[in-house]
């Protein structure tokens, strides 16, 4: 990658002490992540001062070309962020929801009217129950910033993949650092898939749920692609309405295609598709015996190859 390639993330926030520190932390995790190419993570503390307080006294014009810049933007909003959020900025983050190569994670830092603003409604807000960051506990504080830092982390290495289609033994090489397991699943089995990753997370193993990444307006089918693309298997949650599902059946389909390992996981007794029968499937259907080990053994051989 050139300079010009260059991933980069800026982190929006303001000068106040703690919108300023939860932008550090977000820059210092986000900076130390062991990805193999660099980043430039800046946030709005970072920015050259602008040439002309007069007219321009918050900066908006090196803010704005930031923001336009970036591949990954993360505003941290609290009442008093949105005070400054500008029509033109607010056009920005539109243009970043509108794109499909560029991505916007807002955050809910402090209590802020932000429903009046239709660039947080359409996107995933931190936390993913829209309350209010500070307002949690030190424990769930840590756990938040871990899932945000994840799904940072897969677009991240989603767009490196993108922008270096000429080396795709790199882009590999990276995937099986990474450990990404693509989680396929009918949305009657959301809790399941959820528990799921949790149990492969406890293993150091990282997942991919759509449920998590797709953004509104988004061409599902192209974001599904690249989650399966950058995973090293992909386990298929098998239930009669995953049977049915053409969402499911696209995807363990599309893995096939790509020579991806599949687990097909019988959570719910049914009939497979004629294709997935060659494989021995994992029968969770029994709740109090369900083979966890066998399932994070299997895929951990397959990650080691």
């Amino acid at each position: 990658m050139t300079s010009k390639d260059l991933i980069r993330i800026f982190i929006d926030n303001t000068g106040l002490e703690e919108d300023r520190e939860f932008g550090d932390l977000l820059k210092l995790r986000i900076s130390n992540l062991k990805l193999g190419f660099p980043l430039l993570v800046q946030t709005f503390i970072d920015l050259a001062p602008t040439n002309d307080e007069g007219s321009d006294p918050n900066n908006e014009a090196n803010t704005l070309r930031a923001i336009n810049e970036a591949n990954v933007v993360i505003p941290v909003i609290s009442s008093f962020y949105l005070s400054y959020v500008t029509l033109r900025i607010e056009k920005a983050y539109n243009a970043i929801i509108d794109s499909r190569k560029r991505y916007l994670f807002p955050v809910l830092l402090s209590e802020s009217e932000w429903s009046n603003h239709d660039w947080v409604v359409k996107t995933k807000v931190t936390p993913a129950d829209a309350t209010p960051f500070s307002s949690y506990s030190k424990s769930k504080k840590e756990k938040i910033i871990n899932e945000l830092i994840k799904s940072i982390k897969d677009t991240i290495l989603n767009i490196f993949s993108v922008a270096t289609p000429d080396k795709p033994e790199i882009a590999a090489k990276l995937l099986r650092k990474n450990n990404i397991v693509f989680i396929s699943h009918d949305h009657d089995d959301a809790d399941f898939a959820e528990l799921l990753k949790l149990k492969l997370e406890k293993e150091g193993i990282e997942s991919w749920l759509d449920t998590e990444r797709l953004k509104i307006g988004q061409d599902w089918r192209e974001e599904i692609d690249q989650g399966i693309e950058h995973s090293v298997a992909i386990i298929a949650i098998m239930t009669p309405e995953a049977r049915k599902s053409e969402y499911v059946t696209y995807e363990w389909a599309f893995a096939w295609g790509k020579g991806k390992k599949i687990f097909p996981l019988m959570l719910k007794q049914t009939p497979l598709h004629p294709r997935l029968e060659s494989l021995q499937y994992l029968n969770f259907t029994n709740n109090p015996t369900r083979p966890w080990a066998d399932l994070i053994d299997s895929i951990k051989r397959v990650i080691k190859k």
